[in-house]
């Protein structure tokens, strides 16, 4: 099948790829360059993303920026499969109730859909600003593409150390995406991240391999150092483990920290309470405020490693949206990277907060608008601090969910290791 994509249609979606907060930001084709200033050469996705680009899949951003660790959302996921494949349209999208039509990406949206790669909610809506998680991303190739597994899911899953974390309507995807090479996985190459957030780097990566799979880009040579993320999945070898290059964990003593740990964590060099919306999700950063000890008492996780993650909503059945969790994605220790599986306990929405309480708080824009209902303060920009930017999505709920993270119960969840380091 041939690489070239219709041109009108090619550069209508180029006009879309780089949108941020919702906003189209145009980027003619002809303004486009494979070469990006923040992809450097020892950038772990540099051929994938350097290769879409040439071919006109993906684009940079007007600064000659390419942004490889930005989230991508459900809509710019939408336009990005809309741009890479010519799947035929095989159902009639359902109009959305969250996606207008005058909105950038709604025949992105109507045509991922009628394509098999992506679905609605079944409230009707589409999210279309929600952050798309890895497993989501190859989810949607793996139907989009109509594979599907052959033999033993659970042998082919056996792959990833944290095949637990794949939620049941992606185990069967994930392994046809497995199967047939979809998977990168960075630094770890046998840790998933199933419920990571998705950077544009990781869907060039998983889209420029799906192009592989149709025989339609060329497999990477094996001397790059791209290569080594890519899972190669060989039918009765697995134990648990890749047997490809972990190259994100080289030390020959790594040390395990177990499922049940307790992770004292804080806001960086400071104690200060996170205010978000119910039904909204942010990404934060947390750090870990007293070192993580073995019985050994060996330093596991030093304090002040830095812990990234999301607090994102709860949903209980039945009821609006109103308690709110950490969940941790990774863990950077001594400049290392670990993919983890922690979150802590849901924390109510709350009517009861005065604005003494709020001082030096970081509060998100959606929050402060209920706070002014809830404290009776029109002028909050007073108490506010820093700003945390997230997934505007709150629920009309008249409560906010008040979070310290120095009482956060953040616990581990499944198994991991890091290497070791020196015991302080």
């Amino acid at each position: 099948m041939s690489t070239v994509l219709n041109r009108s249609a090619k550069t209508a979606t180029l006009a879309t790829l780089g949108a941020v907060a919702g906003a189209a930001l145009a980027l003619p084709a002809i303004a486009q360059t494979a070469e990006f200033e923040d992809v450097g050469s020892n950038y772990w996705a540099r051929p994938f993303i350097e290769s879409l680009a040439e071919d006109e899949i993906i684009a940079g951003f007007p600064d000659g920026t390419f942004r490889p660790d930005q989230p991508v959302t459900r809509a710019q996921f939408a336009a990005i499969v809309r741009n890479a494949f010519q799947q035929p349209l095989d159902r009639t999208a359902p109009r959305f109730s969250d996606v207008p039509s005058s909105y950038w990406a709604s025949a992105a949206i109507a045509d991922a859909y009628s394509q098999g790669f992506l679905s609605g909610y079944p409230n009707g809506a589409f999210q279309p600003e929600t952050q798309i998680p890895r497993v989501q991303v190859l989810v949607a190739l793996a139907n989009g593409l109509d594979y599907s597994a052959s033999g033993s899911v659970n042998e082919v899953l056996g792959t990833y150390r944290d095949a637990g974390q794949i939620p049941e309507y992606g185990r069967g995807p994930v392994a046809a995406a497995t199967q047939n090479r979809l998977v990168v996985n960075y630094p770890n190459v046998d840790v998933l991240g199933p419920q990571r957030t998705a950077t544009r780097a990781d869907v060039a990566a998983f889209i420029y391999q799906a192009l592989v799979a149709q025989g339609r880009m060329p497999a990477l040579q094996a001397g790059l150092s791209a290569s080594n993320y890519i899972v190669g999945y060989t039918p009765g070898t697995n134990t648990g483990s890749n047997t490809g290059n972990n190259t994100g964990n080289n030390n020959s003593s790594p040390r395990l920290v177990a499922n049940g740990t307790r992770l004292d964590v804080r806001y960086p060099n400071a104690n200060v309470d996170i205010v978000v919306a119910p039904g909204q999700s942010v990404a934060t950063n947390l750090e870990i405020a007293q070192p993580i000890r073995n019985s050994q008492n060996q330093v596991l996780i030093p304090a002040g490693s830095s812990v990234q993650g999301r607090i994102v909503p709860v949903e209980i059945r039945g009821a609006n949206v109103t308690a709110a969790k950490f969940v941790a994605d990774t863990l950077t220790v001594n400049g290392r990277t670990y993919n983890i599986n922690a979150e802590s306990s849901a924390i109510a929405a709350t009517t009861s907060v005065n604005t003494g309480t709020l001082q030096g708080a970081l509060i998100t824009g959606a929050a402060e608008s209920i706070l002014t209902t809830i404290t009776g303060n029109r002028n909050l920009g007073s108490v506010i601090g820093t700003v945390i930017t997230g997934e505007n999505q709150p629920t009309s709920n008249s409560a906010v969910v008040v979070i310290r993270p120095s009482d956060l119960d953040l616990t581990v969840r499944s198994d991991f290791t890091v290497d070791a380091i020196a015991n302080n």
